[in-house]
């Protein structure tokens, strides 16, 4: 292996690869990348046994051939570089890389070592940045806990011609929607969600997806990654959607998001019990912890109706709200033990909406 290639498109290249791999694992494969020389492209591997992902980046090369090397050192050695350009040289059992005046010399594994990659298959294509947007929308709600191993990703599938994304983890639930069809079924890890982003990010055009019984596959013009799906059925979501209401008021969003931030100053974690008391054109914010204090917040609302007294962890409707594109949004609640829906009050502008249970304070 012989080859010219250019700094900062190899960068790019490795830091996106780089979210594929594993540092921790048994298998100290898992921490390096597999680098293939072939007919003017030098192909980027890596993977976690979870993501299998797939670079292809031009490069001017005298000699084809491949190797296995550390994910991070080459990554880091490649950063710091000054030149314009990197030249990299196998020498027996050493990557030799150099630019500018510098010089490096890495030692290799056995690419032989490095584990096979799922044949991909697609068969339909979807934006990019609707997936994009649907991941920044609803990862937050996505379950952390291991017990709940159906809700650790995030859920793909078509409802009556539109395509929902679903993040929940038991006590909220994010859904954003588009008008488009997706003729599969997908349940997403989250740790791929984060390698998605990564090559999704500056990524214009569509993007081809399809599965087969283990893995879910999506690839661009010069990438493909196969992502492990997570086993098991995504609970009934629409059916904990309440869609009747008694209560609903119209809320400014970005007042309600700050006004929530500066009540958490005094709440001992980011976790945090709020009162919300909703009157006619009033909304009234309080929190109260037994050692330091309490805090009262008020702003104008949408509203006329009934007093409503209603509990909420802070921390999940600062997330929520968050979330929003729009200036104001819908709160609309049933009664103050069930699930409370807060919803965009322009649906195509900002097609998403979260459920978030209440708690008793």
């Amino acid at each position: 292996m012989k080859l010219k290639i250019d700094r900062e498109e190899f960068l790019s290249a490795l830091q996106k690869a780089k979210n594929a791999t594993e540092k921790k694992s048994a298998l100290p494969v898992l921490n390096n990348f597999l680098l293939i020389a072939e007919k003017g492209k030098l192909n980027l591997m890596a993977t976690d046994l979870e993501n299998f992902l797939s670079l292809s980046l031009r490069v001017d090369a005298e000699d084809e051939g491949k190797t296995a090397v550390n994910a991070d050192k080459l990554t880091n050695i490649v950063k710091g570089l000054s030149s314009a350009s990197v030249f990299l040289e196998l020498k027996e059992d050493k990557l030799v890389l150099s630019g500018g005046r510098s010089t490096f010399k890495l030692t290799t594994i056995d690419p032989e070592d490095f584990p096979e990659f799922p044949t991909a298959v697609t068969s339909a294509e979807f934006p990019a940045f609707d997936i994009l947007k649907a991941i920044e929308k609803v990862e937050y709600a996505i379950s952390k806990d291991d017990a709940r191993y159906a809700l650790q990703g995030l859920y793909m599938h078509e409802v009556e011609g539109r395509t929902h994304f679903v993040g929940s983890d038991g006590h909220r639930l994010a859904l954003f929607w588009r008008d488009s069809a997706f003729p599969m079924e997908l349940l997403v890890p989250r740790k791929s969600l984060k390698v998605i982003q990564g090559l999704l990010r500056d990524y214009p055009g569509h993007v081809s997806c399809g599965k087969d019984e283990s893995f879910a596959h999506f690839s661009g013009e010069d990438w493909q990654l196969s992502v492990r799906l997570l086993e098991g059925e995504y609970p009934d979501y629409m059916a904990v959607i309440p869609v009747r209401f008694n209560y609903q008021a119209l809320v400014p969003r970005p007042e309600l998001l700050e006004s929530l931030k500066r009540l958490s100053a005094i709440a001992e974690s980011s976790a945090f019990p709020v009162k919300m008391t909703l009157s006619d054109r009033s909304l009234i914010l309080e929190i109260s912890d037994p050692e330091y204090g309490e805090g009262r917040d008020e702003m104008d609302v949408d509203y006329e109706g009934e007093v409503l007294e209603i509990g909420f962890n802070g921390k999940y409707l600062i997330e929520a709200l968050d979330a929003f594109d729009v200036e104001r949004v819908w709160l609309k609640v049933v009664d103050p033990d069930s699930a409370v829906v807060l919803e965009s009050d322009n649906r195509e502008k900002d097609p998403y909406l979260c459920v978030v249970m209440p708690m008793r304070l």
